[in-house]
């Protein structure tokens, strides 16, 4: 005849033994539907197309800056000589 320990124990094995099972399911992240996916696809390309204009607008201020470097840069107008000093 079992005693009580005896079903204690055998329960908290059973316990024991379909908590990793239990613990599995429950991780499972649930997969997303199209419409999910459509925007998620929708952002990766409206954040590339924002990378794409920020290298474009980069890109027309460094040519601005070779431009004016080209072009002679910062000049300082020339100093007015007001003659020999006496």
């Amino acid at each position: 005849m079992p005693t009580f320990m005896n079903q204690a124990a055998a329960v908290m094995l059973c316990i024991l033994l379909s908590a990793p099972a239990l613990f599995a399911a429950a991780k499972e992240p649930p997969k997303p539907d199209r419409e999910m996916l459509r925007m998620m696809e929708f952002l990766k390309e409206m954040e590339l197309l924002q990378q794409m204009e920020m290298m474009r607008e980069m890109h027309e201020v460094d040519n601005a800056g070779e431009l004016s470097r080209d072009a002679g840069g910062w000049k300082t107008a020339p100093t007015k000589n007001k003659g020999t000093p006496k």
